[in-house]
């Protein structure tokens, strides 16, 4: 197995780099970019209400977060030096900052959220400059558990505004307006059309809000004065440069939420370039940089102006799968009517009009399939009871801290609130967790080397005595040899001739394999061994190259043969190419 291509969309109507024609791209793009407005605006409505922030502070959060949202969704689409993904998608405010949000809001006001959104993208350009770093870190246990204690954070709140009505109101209203909206969002989500899945939010926040309206909760007098068009007066004071005792208290959970963003942002990219092809190719790591490296200037541009970071929304996986359209351009579209939108102080008026019951109902249910969700990416390779362990105790441990049940009085000291969120708490339990798995898991066996063919020898005698030390089969030793010896001359010709004329870039590189250095680590697992070949290469894609030997490989091609037996000894080949370096993992099996 070459690579994973069980979500490539071969039923493309319109594949990532083609033009629809002009009619579709407005009309998809402005229905997308409603359908989109609805959460960034439900999800800032939610945040300042709970922080008791001023309404204007409301206006010009949801004003900036939308053009924000437009301008770099516009940015992922094209590719501007290097930052954005090259591909459809739309960008939103991240629910992952509620909690973080409200409490930095409560504390020192837009000003301090500011300055903690500032770091986070600061973080954020970190990891995207070192990607490959983070390729032990984000595991599937790691993020799965982590988009589990999202939901954690967050559902407190949804609880809360459950009960929230006017003085006065019917007893009645507050269950009824939540049950209605509980209902029409489960049965929109479980039984609907796939063309009226994505109107569920508006349709369940509409559903609730009528049901609202008839016992009288609902004050439509701000949306009859809002104007149609206009921009809001800036409501925030600039950074909070002070760095107080606050500031580092609720640090640490912002720099989680920066992972957790990250962590979802690599997903996104990786899927949409799997989805936005006719044909199966390898992910380009170099892109999913670019994509991480987008969404951190977006981060940077709403700490500026002192509202929440933003992350990817699902819409265009959704277009690329439900409806057949990959197409860029069409991004561009979205960023476009997003920034539009903006724009339209009425649309702004009749989110914030929908009551609390409303919102805490949707929350509960979104924030559920996070939950499940993240379920799911943990135990997406089986049940097994390391991952089982590490997901169990970090989730519950996050929760336990979040809802006050683990030792409550310790937590209550300024030195020890920074670890009282259960993002933060269960996010630490899980990366320590890993890290000690990581420590005491197979010992890794490192040789370093020139990328030549002329160190052939010194790469098989440093696999024979790993093979020795764990008392290899004969044949499965010899397997193990050749695979390696074609993995260092694939890359090593591929350095030579520019990757076979096939990358432009090459060109400029050939004949300068013999100056970079080549890193062999070789791990020993249950039933295979894993070898990672770590080089500062520049050429094209050796999963792609493998995936063109099907349509017809060369016979009088050396490197064409040696992907061959490339493909042959392996049982799997990775190459993830970043901007930096190129990593080609090769796994061998033992029988």
């Amino acid at each position: 197995m070459v690579t994973d291509t069980k979500e490539w969309a071969g039923e493309l109507r319109f594949a990532a780099d083609e033009r629809p024609p002009g009619p579709a791209c407005f009309v998809i793009g402005l229905q997308t970019a409603i359908l989109a407005s609805v959460p960034i605006v439900v999800v800032m409505t939610i945040v300042v209400r709970a922080a008791g922030q001023s309404d204007q502070y409301l206006s010009w959060a949801i004003f900036a977060t939308m053009l924000i949202a437009g301008l770099t969704t516009i940015v992922q689409a094209v590719r501007v030096r290097g930052l954005g993904a090259g591909t459809l998608t739309v960008m939103g405010t991240s629910g992952a900052a509620i909690g973080v949000a409200v409490l930095a809001l409560a504390a020192g006001g837009p000003a301090l959220l500011g300055t903690l959104v500032v770091a986070s993208a600061l973080c954020q350009f970190t990891l995207a400059a070192r990607l490959e770093l983070l390729r032990h870190v984000i595991t599937p246990v790691v993020s799965g558990t982590l988009m589990a204690l999202v939901s954690v954070s967050v559902m407190p709140m949804g609880f809360a505004m459950l009960t929230r009505v006017p003085e006065g109101a019917p007893a009645a209203a507050a269950p009824t307006v939540t049950a209605v909206t509980l209902l029409a969002v489960v049965g929109l989500m479980l039984r609907s059309p796939r063309i009226m899945r994505a109107w569920t939010p508006v349709l369940a926040i509409a559903g609730g809000s009528l049901v609202a309206l008839f016992f009288g909760i609902v004050d439509l007098g701000p949306v009859a004065r809002a104007p149609w068009l206009g921009v809001p007066a800036v409501a925030t004071p600039g950074l909070d440069l002070e760095f107080g005792p606050t500031f580092w208290v609720l640090l640490p959970g912002f720099l989680f939420v920066s992972f957790v963003i990250t962590v979802r942002q690599v997903s996104d990219s990786v899927r949409m370039q799997r989805v936005s092809s006719r044909e199966p190719r390898a992910v380009d790591f170099r892109r999913v940089q670019g994509g991480l490296g987008a969404c951190a200037a977006g981060t940077l541009l709403a700490g500026v102006a002192g509202t929440l970071p933003g992350w990817p929304y699902a819409a265009g996986i959704a277009l690329a799968t439900g409806v057949g359209v990959a197409a860029r351009r069409i991004g561009v579209w979205i960023g476009a009517f997003l920034v539009a939108l903006a724009f339209v102080p009425k649309l702004t008026a009749l989110v914030f009009s929908v009551p609390p019951p409303v919102l805490g109902a949707y929350i509960i249910v979104i924030f559920g399939v996070t939950f499940a969700e993240g379920m799911r990416v943990v135990f997406q390779q089986g049940v097994e009871r390391l991952n089982a362990t590490v997901a169990g105790l970090s989730f519950w441990v996050g929760a336990g801290i979040q809802f006050g049940a683990i030792f409550p009085e310790h937590f209550a000291t300024p030195a020890a609130r920074m670890l009282a969120n259960g993002l933060t708490a269960g996010g630490l339990t899980v990366l320590l967790l890993n890290l000690f798995l990581a420590l005491t898991g197979p010992r890794p066996h490192r040789v370093e080397m020139a990328l030549d063919p002329d160190n052939l020898g010194k790469l098989d005698q440093f696999l024979v005595e790993f093979a020795a030390r764990y008392r290899w089969g004969a044949r499965a030793r010899e397997r193990l040899r050749a695979a390696a010896e074609e993995a260092l001359l694939s890359l090593w010709r591929r350095e030579e001739d520019g990757g076979g004329g096939h990358t432009p870039e090459g060109e400029a590189h050939a004949g300068e394999a013999e100056g970079r250095r080549l890193r062999v680590v070789a791990r020993n697992l249950r039933r295979d061994a894993a070898l990672e070949f770590t080089a500062a290469t520049r050429t094209g894609n050796l999963e792609n190259e493998m995936i063109h030997l099907e349509s017809g490989p060369d016979p009088t091609s050396e490197r064409d043969l040696s992907l061959r037996l490339l493909r042959h000894h392996a049982s799997s080949v990775k190459h993830q190419q970043y901007h930096n370096v190129d990593i080609l993992t090769v796994r061998v099996a033992k029988a």
